[in-house]
């Protein structure tokens, strides 16, 4: 699905340094545009691998190691990191497949991960699990820094015996893979069978013989976005280059997207593309290249193809639509018939129209399809449910299948394509994760049980709400200690997004709280706050489109007036209060930082957007000129430059210190947007410590495959924060 290009959720990274208070600025009284924009003399810095680009990086990532490497805690936050990660391993990434489940788990042995295979008995859950691939030795053996991009096996692993899959291979992590098939059951990979060279790339298996495939060779034309707009249908044994054409996107598209339904001879391959990321179209593409349109609306919810049972493609709108002389509401996720019988005035069908403050709000982890049924995770007041949905041939019966404990996240975390099968994810700031096996009419059954990290007897999580500048009431989730030792003065952190309609929730140390590295942060006595902002979907897609373009704004005053509340509360204070997020959640970061330097002691911008002027030629930007506006129009221009942070960072004034960290090989963003970040705010003698890696891509912030960046970055924390 187009979900699993886009982002990567923030990592943990939070640093700190006292700011003197200044008086309260913000957008609204921000000097003209053009007034605060910077003269750009840094855009050399924004080729990825330029020689002198890469020498200043890493002098700078050296000058960084060295000044926090030489503080007295940096041993002993390397320690107890170390000893964290010995001992807690990540929950593994579950995959169904038939009579097969197939996991990737990492630990601190193997960080870059161990893809292991079992066979399902009865009752559905695993027996002996066996080694199919080792990346960590692949990448010994091959001398190449593979990372393994496991996802979307449905499609990439052929029904309905799921014995091959074609891997995804990235050399350094970026976005760019190989494409290498794999025999599953003999662990080893396919002598002469499917393989590309390193190229962004889309495949879906239609048949033993025959991929649909994406490719960004040479000659093919690219999206916006630098993806491959032509789909090619590609047959065993024969060279890539000569593939036949079978559909083609346009150059101005964002990204085309491909994935498969069904097996065996109605096996069909599904072509999202992705026009902007509001706008989608879809086509499916037999096993002969016969390609047929979708007919459903465009305009539905990010990001387009939600799910596919064997017969229906699942898409959530995102404004009303008239389908078939009726007008469906906003939100409603709807089901498409492929079946070639179902007359066209029928083919679509509304499987849940929420109501009662209802949403169904999570694109990645919130709507899942088996063979024949569809589950989806309805979100009310930030209580969540499963919900079950199966199609009697004329319409879709839906029941409650399970109910989260409150203060307790639910996602949905894998699917059987060829079975009725569902794996459940329940965890929490306090409650390690739980993985489940939900049969249709059975009791769960427990797969997985995560080992707790810390005591969580000493903390507890509470959701509270700030009034936003223009009055409207977020929410916001705030775990802390139970008993404040320092009232006033409580070391907090505050992470967010705020965009795409993507939605975030607690978790138990995973990538949206910051990691295992968060334990040593709660066992000091530290507090973390997760604002509901705006522009993310955790409220439907009017929340989400209320922060978009010229509104964008309102996402950083949301932000802000959460990080205001616990300051006039006295929960915590300017000294003690730190912000951190990645990718979007980078500029997050930023731009808040920029806007309102007074407010934090701290600022962490992971892989971020910094320049808003120049994004789109950088990294896979191009994609996002529908959420952020289009630089090139001068009213829109003005827009950003209102709060781009590169261009609002100001000479004379006391910003908090800065921890900034990229990879080289992040194609996603591109490593430009940091670079300039530190550069500019060295410029006007702020403090901005740089660490650049030279693998990661766009996740480059994960503590078992990097865990010297996230001993720097806590004992920035420890060091600057809770002093």
């Amino acid at each position: 699905m187009l979900k699993r290009l886009f982002v990567v959720l923030p990592s943990f990274g939070l640093a700190a340094t006292l700011a003197a208070p200044l008086p309260a600025t913000s957008a609204a009284s921000a000097p003209p545009a053009a007034a605060a924009a910077a003269d750009d003399t840094f855009q050399w810095l924004e080729s990825p691998k330029d020689p002198a680009a890469l020498k200043w990086a890493i002098e700078q990532s050296n000058a960084t190691r060295s000044a926090l490497a030489a503080k007295p805690i940096y041993g002993q936050v390397a320690a107890e990191l170390k000893a964290v990660l010995g001992a807690n391993e990540p929950p593994p990434d579950y995959t169904l497949l038939g009579n097969k489940a197939v996991r990737l788990r990492r630990d601190a042995a193997h960080p870059h991960g161990l893809l292991e295979v079992a066979l399902r008995g009865a009752d559905g859950a695993p027996g002996e699990w066996r080694l199919a691939l080792d990346v960590d030795a692949l990448r010994a053996a091959e001398s190449k820094p593979y990372e393994l991009r496991w996802y979307n096996a449905k499609d990439t692993c052929l029904a309905p015996a799921f014995d091959r899959c074609l891997l995804m291979l990235s050399p350094g992590g970026g976005d760019q893979v190989e494409l290498r098939e794999f025999d599953l059951l003999k662990g080893q990979f396919v002598k002469d069978g499917f393989r590309t060279a390193a190229s962004r790339t889309q495949a879906a298996w239609l048949s033993r013989d025959r991929v649909l495939i994406a490719h960004a060779a040479a000659h093919e034309v690219l999206t916006v976005a630098g993806w491959p707009s032509a789909v090619h249908l590609w047959s065993r044994g024969t060279p890539l280059e000569s593939a036949p054409v079978v559909a083609q996107g346009e150059a101005t598209d964002a990204v085309i997207e491909l994935a498969a339904m069904g097996e065996g001879p109605t096996r069909t391959g599904v072509m999202t593309r992705a026009i902007d990321y509001s706008t989608f179209e879809l086509k499916l593409i037999d096993a002969a290249g016969k390609v047929t349109a979708v007919d459903l609306p465009r305009r539905v919810k990010s990001f387009g193809l939600l799910a596919a049972t064997s017969r229906h493609l699942i898409v959530q709108l995102a404004e009303p639509a008239m389908i078939a002389g009726q007008t469906l509401p906003a939100e409603a996720v709807l089901a498409y018939d492929v079946s070639p019988s179902q007359p066209a005035s029928k083919r679509v069908s509304v499987i849940f129209a929420p109501g009662n403050g209802d949403v169904v709000n999570d694109a990645f982890r919130g709507i899942v399809a088996t063979e024949t049924r569809v589950n989806l995770i309805v979100d009310r007041h930030l209580a969540k449910r499963v919900v079950g949905a199966e199609f009697d041939g004329t319409a879709w019966k839906t029941h409650d299948e399970l109910a989260a404990a409150p203060g307790t996240n639910l996602t949905l975390v894998a699917s059987d394509p060829v079975g009725g099968d569902v794996i459940v994810d329940q965890g929490g700031f306090i409650t390690p994760t739980r993985l489940d096996l939900l049969r249709p009419g059975k009791p769960l059954q427990t797969l997985y049980s995560e080992k707790a990290a810390f005591d969580a007897s000493g903390f507890l999580v509470e959701i509270k709400s700030a009034a936003s500048a223009d009055g409207t009431l977020i929410d916001y989730y705030l775990l802390r200690p139970k008993t404040l030792t320092h009232p006033g003065a409580t070391p907090t952190l505050m992470t967010g997004y705020g965009a795409f309609g993507i939605s975030l929730a607690p978790g138990y140390l995973d990538a949206v709280v910051g990691g295992p590295a968060l334990k040593l942060w709660l066992e000091r006595g530290g507090a973390l706050a997760l604002p509901i902002i705006r522009g993310g979907g955790e409220r439907g897609e009017a929340w989400h489109r209320a922060a978009m373009r010229e509104k964008r704004q309102v996402s950083y005053d949301d932000f802000l007036a959460v990080a205001q509340a616990l300051e006039t509360s006295r929960f915590t204070s300017p000294q003690h209060l730190g912000v951190f997020g990645s990718s979007n959640g980078g500029l997050l970061s930023a731009t808040v930082g920029v806007e309102r330097p007074d407010l934090f002691g701290a600022i962490v911008s992971d892989v971020p957007l910094i320049d808003m002027l120049r994004y789109p030629t950088m990294g896979m930007g191009g994609a996002w000129m529908d959420e952020y506006g289009d630089p090139s129009n001068a009213a829109m221009r003005e827009v950003l430059l209102r709060y781009s942070p590169f261009h609002n960072i100001k000479s004379g004034t006391a910003y908090p210190s800065f921890f900034i960290t990229v990879s080289t090989e992040d194609n996603r963003v591109g490593p430009g947007h940091a670079r300039k970040l530190a550069a500019r705010l060295e410029q006007v003698g702020a403090k901005a410590y740089y660490f650049e890696d030279s693998e990661g891509g766009h996740g480059v912030s994960d503590a078992l495959q990097r865990p010297e960046l996230m001993a720097l970055r806590m004992t920035f924390l420890i060091d600057r924060l809770m002093n």
